[in-house]
């Protein structure tokens, strides 16, 4: 489980402990998701889906399917951590491969984003909207597009651009860890020029989720 006096490496060590435990719950959810793709009028269709593990872990999962044959489906998984300051979220993966580095969104992220992106949602909802919007940029390779540091409010931050904005945060180790968001209107001189670089960098939803191969199902 969990816990506050937790690390972020931590957290992530417990939560690959689990991790073959939640990824065959998630297949079990497979034959729902082909039945409601079969109903389905218009595409991509989104699915959530939420589930505690028996280390009493939450788990959010997030799908996009493009078509009734369900050929490409992408699964996005966050765990959210409670804490005093608000909501922490922990992306993560499913299977045997690690797509992206592990990336921690903390509570004070989330205040700004809902902040300036004008998005008066709260808790999951706040959570649902963000990753509905907001697909991560990827390089050729299926690495999340991380840029060199930039300065912001007098600290040195690591950008990484997304639809709505820039993630900014610095990396520590294997980890990724967003402390706060900015719009594009926000960035001036030689940070627009950065982050415009970046945007050129990520890749169509398409064309990312077919790069997604453990996550093609037939």
């Amino acid at each position: 489980m969990i816990v506050d006096t937790m690390t972020h490496e931590e957290v992530y060590q417990e939560l690959e402990r689990e991790r073959e435990t939640v990824t065959t719950w998630w297949r079990h959810q497979l034959n729902d998701q082909r039945r409601r793709a079969l109903k389905c009028t218009r595409f991509p269709m989104h699915i959530w889906r939420e589930y505690t593990s028996t280390r009493k872990n939450r788990y959010v999962f997030f799908s996009r399917v493009f078509d009734k044959r369900m050929k490409t489906i992408l699964t996005g998984v966050a765990v959210i951590r409670h804490t005093s300051d608000g909501m922490a979220v922990y992306n993560t993966w499913l299977g045997d491969q690690k797509l992206i580095s592990p990336m921690v969104l903390l509570p004070h992220m989330w205040k700004r984003y809902s902040e300036r992106a004008k998005v008066e949602k709260h808790g999951i909802d706040l959570l649902k909207h963000y990753f509905i919007n907001n697909p991560h940029g990827k390089d050729s390779d299926n690495q999340r597009v991380v840029g060199r540091s930039v300065r912001w409010n007098g600290e040195d931050h690591v950008s990484c651009c997304v639809p709505d904005g820039v993630l900014l945060g610095q990396q520590s180790g294997r980890i990724y860890i967003v402390r706060t968001f900015i719009t594009y209107d926000m960035c001036t001189g030689l940070q627009q020029q950065e982050f415009e670089k970046q945007r050129e960098q990520i890749i169509s939803d398409r064309e990312m989720y077919e790069r997604a191969k453990q996550f093609i199902y037939k």
